[in-house]
């Protein structure tokens, strides 16, 4: 009982940070010369999603809104699931999006991504890291931490009965 809670607050945090990476922006870009500010703008993971769509990058942003907020929510659903025991899953089902976990780390990567494509528009576009790209960080690495405990949590209820 003590395992399941503290993976419950564990996975918990996760998702706070998840949503706190998406309120909060993610970088800071600022268009300057001779170090007069032009324009400044913070761009949130929905903003990016609607700059690469409304510039014809459909691709980017399908992939961006695909591995970034729809298949870490339903992860959070599967791992909260895996926890509480509310539906009845099919293994194979399970297993699917046990798999999942292997793509965790491209949010991070669509980050950078992100920041590499703003970066090569203009040679006097500065950018700068935010705090919600530190939140969708610790989110990804806690989802896979709380994944991880949740399958020793699963396998020492198993071998004990």
């Amino acid at each position: 009982m003590q395992n399941k809670l503290l993976i419950s607050l564990i996975l918990l945090a996760s998702i706070t940070f998840f949503v706190l990476g998406l309120i909060f922006p993610i970088l800071a870009t600022k268009q300057q010369v001779f170090g007069i500010v032009l324009k400044y703008r913070e761009v949130r993971l929905f903003d990016s999603i609607r700059i690469f769509y409304e510039t014809s990058d459909y691709l980017l942003a399908i992939i961006i809104l695909l591995f970034t907020i729809v298949l870490p929510i339903i992860k959070f659903f599967e791992l909260s699931n895996r926890i509480l025991a509310i539906f009845n899953i099919p293994k194979r089902i399970n297993h699917i999006l046990h798999l999942i976990d292997k793509w965790s780390m491209l949010d991070v990567f669509l980050v950078a991504l992100l920041l590499l494509n703003f970066k090569m528009d203009s040679n006097i576009i500065v950018m700068k890291l935010k705090i919600g790209t530190t939140f969708i960080a610790l989110s990804v690495i806690i989802r896979m931490l709380s994944s991880h405990l949740i399958d020793l949590f699963i396998n020492h209820k198993t071998t004990k009965l």
